[in-house]
This record gives structure tokens, C-alpha cells and sequence, in this order.
């Protein structure tokens, strides 16, 4: 038996998808592209034009608003697979003008520590004689070499402010909101297209992944009445909405270590349903049509060929389950025979790259293993272009009402005063 056969044959043993199967002759990337498409929601011309946005005084933008079809869809992709890709959601001027206020912010948060009196750090030079090692600090967190988690300074600040009072003149009032913290999202909040993080559809697709219920069931649930004092109506209960935040690569940072965001509440059962997920989208411009751009997906004859400048994030699909992460990742009997070596083949064979362009949005399960890309770019050979090369990825963190995630940040420590 070779080892194509191998892999076939060992697929339903490790709970690798039937649906996608694998062809006699198929190679790795092939398979990705297969699966990648299936994890794909894209969006029709009608959704790409439902909505027209006012983007400055004398421009105008439409913003994709997906079909309730289309919103199911990708809660059922979401939950079966534990991420999901929406093509050309966001209007470019919404994550562009953020990318851009993130880049300010780590430059001046790189030029303020690389001259601090007492502790030095250059973020740019981390192993840097005569500087210290850089820690993680109220703005941001060091998530390794080059890169950093970057979820506030005076650009981001500005812009987070006008962009949130913008967009609660458009929708009915928050329970909670504050431009520091996470706002409680209420069920009956629309959203506007306004703003990114308020997007309508980017919240009925989190409503219907934090609510999954059954009719009959739901009207059981009398404990409500304490919690909200709504009662057992079966309607979508709150969850907690994080601000914009960017995680940074700069040119040369490696790939990061598998792992996965959150752990799992229980462990009795393969998979409970989500509490915690990320929404990811570029806040860069991706030029697929010059071999100059800083920011650019490799694409040979049209077909994308699996490789990229621009350092994103690798997904293994499925493994927001117990049972697919236990059987790909366990130490247990780790051996380097033939077994060994198919379970790396197997984790590959799970392990997705999805090629976005500006205004795609990843949504993933933060129990799904993951790890961010290595930025293999240039960056700036002319000393012109000090952003050259380094790639803010935008985020939003979301979770249960009920969840709170205690992130490796430094509330005393602080960069800006």
C-alpha cells in the first residue's frame, strides 16, 4: 500500500470529512483548494448591493448584506467545520482606514519604547544587545518575534470613538457600551452597515451560533425569568462584543505554534456549542495583479498556489472537536513509524490557508487549532516605507455574555499615557 492509499484508508479513522473524499491523483493543495471552497460562502451581486453606506462627504460605498439563506449557510458551515469564509463582505474603506490607524499605533508604540529612559525594547530588533526583552503591556502583547497583538492607542482610539457613536445614533440602545471594553449585544440590536463591527450580518450569524436551540425545548427553560427576565420565549440571548483589535506580523516573523484560544468548558462531550469566536479580516490592500505589492497571494494560470507574502492565519478544519484535535495532536504513543508520519499527513490534509482579499471575513471557533503564518515579505529595502511589508490583521473578539477571556495583557503597564 503507498502512502496515497494510506491516507485514504486511514481518512474515516481519524474522522477526516467523507464528504470531501480525496481523488487517486489529487495532490495536497488541491485538496485544500476543495475544502477551502466548501468552507466559502460568497456572496451574490444582489447582497453585494442591498445596502449603500455614505463613507465621507462626497463618497458613497454599497455593503454586502447576506440573505437569511445565506446567514444559515454559514452558521451550518461554521458549526459543522469550526470556521467559515464570507467573500466581499466589508467595504474596503472600513478596513483600510483601520489597517491604516493600527500602523500608526504600533509606529509610534515602537519609537516610545525603543526610547524609554529605564526599559528599552525595540520590537523591531527583539534580541537586540543592550535592550530589554518586550513584554505585554495595556495596548499591546507580544505574541511572539515581530509579532504583536495591538488592541488600542490614539489613532485606533479616535477612531473607535467616532466609529461607535456614529453607529449607536443608527441602531436601538446597548445594554452596555464603552469604547475601552467589550458593549453587551442585545437580541433585538439589527446593526448598521456603518460600521464593520456592528454589521448586520456579521451579528445574525453570531446570534445564530450562540443560540442554537429547539422550539419545543426552549419554552422548558424557566431559570430566564432570573437572567434578563425574559422567560422561556426562545429568543436570542445576549453576548459580548469585543472592540477592534489588530494582530500584527512584521516582515521575518515565523510561523507561530499551533494552538487553539480558548479551552473547552467540558470534555464529556465532542462538542458543545460555540462560546467564544474570533472574526477576522485584512486591514491591508491584497494586490493579486502586480508582482510589486507588499501584500499579495500567489496565483499561477488564475488557481491560487498556496503560497502568500502576506503571512495569514492556517486553520485546522474540524478540530474545534475533542475528538479530531485528540487523534491529530495526542502525545500519547507518538512514534516516528508509519503511524506517526500519517497523522502528520492527516493534519495536513486538515490544515487550511484561506487565500482572503481585502473585505473577506473569517469566522472561527476560538477552540479550533490555529496559528498565524510567517511573514515572508520584504518590507522596506528603499527606506521610504517604514510599513512596508507588515500586515495588520483586524479582529473582533465575541463570546457568550456569560464568558470572559483573560488575555495576557498588562492593565498597569502602558504605553501611551
Amino acid at each position: 500500500m503507498n502512502k496515497q492509499q494510506r491516507i485514504r484508508a486511514e481518512l474515516p479513522i481519524l474522522s477526516i470529512n467523507d464528504e470531501f473524499g480525496i481523488s487517486e491523483n489529487e495532490t495536497y493543495l488541491q485538496y485544500e483548494r476543495k475544502v477551502a471552497s466548501a468552507l466559502t460562502v460568497s456572496a451574490s451581486i444582489a447582497e453585494r448591493t442591498r445596502e449603500k453606506i455614505r463613507v465621507s462627504s462626497t463618497e458613497s460605498v454599497y455593503s454586502t448584506i447576506l440573505t437569511e439563506a445565506n446567514v444559515q449557510k454559514a452558521v451550518e458551515v461554521f458549526e459543522r467545520h469550526g470556521l467559515v469564509v464570507i467573500k466581499g463582505l466589508l467595504p474596503h474603506t472600513q478596513t483600510i482606514k483601520w489597517g491604516e490607524a493600527v500602523l500608526a499605533d504600533f509606529n509610534s508604540a515602537v519609537d516610545r519604547l525603543k526610547y524609554h529612559q529605564t526599559r528599552p525594547v525595540d520590537l523591531m530588533n527583539p534580541q537586540k544587545e543592550g535592550t530589554f526583552e518586550p513584554l505585554s503591556y495595556k495596548e499591546l502583547a507580544m505574541r511572539e518575534d515581530l509579532r504583536v497583538d495591538l488592541r488600542s492607542g490614539p489613532e485606533m482610539e479616535s477612531l473607535r470613538s467616532s466609529e461607535n457613536a456614529a453607529a449607536k445614533q443608527k441602531m436601538d440602545k446597548t445594554t452596555t457600551d464603552n469604547n475601552d471594553g467589550p458593549t453587551i449585544i442585545n437580541a433585538h440590536i439589527k446593526g448598521t452597515a456603518s460600521s464593520w463591527r456592528y454589521h448586520p450580518s456579521i451579528l445574525s450569524i453570531i446570534k445564530a451560533t450562540f443560540n442554537p436551540k429547539d422550539d419545543n425545548l426552549s419554552k422548558g427553560n424557566f431559570g430566564r425569568w432570573n437572567f434578563g427576565g425574559s422567560g422561556p420565549d426562545g429568543t436570542p440571548q445576549p453576548f459580548r462584543l469585543g472592540q477592534i483589535g489588530s494582530v500584527l506580523s512584521c516582515p521575518g516573523s515565523a510561523d507561530q505554534a499551533i494552538h487553539a484560544d480558548t479551552p473547552h468548558l467540558f470534555e464529556h462531550v465532542d462538542c458543545l456549542p460555540c462560546h467564544y469566536l474570533n472574526v477576522f479580516t485584512p486591514g491591508y490592500k491584497v494586490d493579486n495583479s502586480t508582482n510589486n505589492s507588499s501584500f499579495r497571494n500567489e496565483f499561477h494560470n488564475g488557481i491560487w498556489t498556496g503560497n502568500s507574502t502576506i503571512g495569514g492565519t492556517a486553520f485546522v478544519h474540524g478540530s474545534h472537536r475533542l475528538s479530531v484535535t485528540a487523534q491529530l495532536l495526542s502525545e500519547e504513543d507518538e512514534t516516528e513509524d508509519d503511524t506517526a508520519l500519517t497523522r502528520k499527513q492527516l493534519l495536513q490534509l486538515r490544515t487550511l490557508r484561506p487565500a482572503l482579499d481585502t473585505g473577506d471575513v473569517v469566522f472561527f471557533d476560538c477552540r479550533t487549532i490555529h496559528y498565524g503564518l510567517a511573514n515572508t515579505s520584504q518590507g522596506d529595502k528603499t527606506g521610504t516605507d517604514v510599513d512596508a511589508g507588515r500586515r495588520p490583521m483586524l479582529y473582533l473578539n465575541v463570546s457568550q455574555s456569560w464568558f470572559h477571556d483573560p488575555k495576557n495583557w498588562d492593565d498597569r503597564e502602558k504605553i501611551f499615557s
